[in-house]
């Protein structure tokens, strides 16, 4: 009997505190990853609900542009910053952040503007070096940018001044909305994100997760005795 409650309160114990890590994801975005191309305005990347936080993955190609395109029902403020792995294969390479849409001042910009839209370009400035707990990430940091909307539809580019490629991070939209769905696929938007940030890293930790889990356990139950 011993022996049965012990391991049962491990549970208790493991289950409480899974709950408590999970928890602290709820602040997180919700994880996206681009696969299609979308480097013309027309296979421009839809992002549904601009408000809703969200972090798209995604690799520019060298020469190329990102296009993503959203809708704004009434009024409201949209955020948007951009973020890049610090891997030494990225130290030089910082994206640009365009918007485009009506009413917005005609800057030079890479690529063909819509008809009757203007841009306002975003260069990187470099505000941090952001590290995320729960994938074990690091990231350098632009400025956020934030601004008032009116109803229409908007455009994003992202670019690379000097043609440069790399991998970076969308963040968009700071509500956030976390169902129990989502929290329940945790494992799987983990193990994507780590994999896209560096395979070779996804592997060690992979291989060295059984080791340092019976660690765990065996450290609760140590406690618990």
């Amino acid at each position: 009997m011993r022996s049965g409650g012990t391991l049962f309160k491990g549970g208790i114990c493991a289950f409480i505190f899974l709950l408590v890590l999970l928890s602290g994801k709820l602040s997180a975005h919700h994880p996206q990853f681009i696969r299609t191309d979308i480097s013309e305005l027309e296979n421009a990347r839809t992002i549904s609900e601009p408000a809703i936080s969200r972090a798209i993955y995604a690799e520019l190609a060298p020469g190329k542009v990102h296009y993503y395109r959203f809708v704004i029902l009434e009024d409201q403020e949209f955020f948007a910053q951009m973020l890049v792995p610090v891997r030494p294969r990225y130290k030089d390479f910082r994206p640009t952040l365009a918007l485009i849409g009506p009413g917005l001042p005609k800057e030079e910009v890479p690529f063909a503007l819509p008809p009757d839209t203007g841009t306002i370009i975003l260069p990187w400035e470099d505000k941090e070096v952001f590290f995320e707990p729960f994938t074990q990430t690091r990231y350098y940091m632009a400025q956020e940018f934030r601004r008032s909307l009116p109803a229409g539809t908007w455009n994003l580019a992202v670019y690379q001044p000097e043609g440069k490629g790399g991998k970076y991070t969308l963040s968009v939209g700071e509500k956030e909305q976390w169902k129990i769905k989502d929290i329940l696929a945790f494992p799987a938007m983990w193990l994507r994100t780590r994999w896209w940030y560096s395979p070779g890293q996804t592997i060690a930790i992979i291989l060295a997760a059984p080791a340092v889990a019976a660690l765990l356990v065996w450290l609760l139950l140590r406690i618990l005795k």
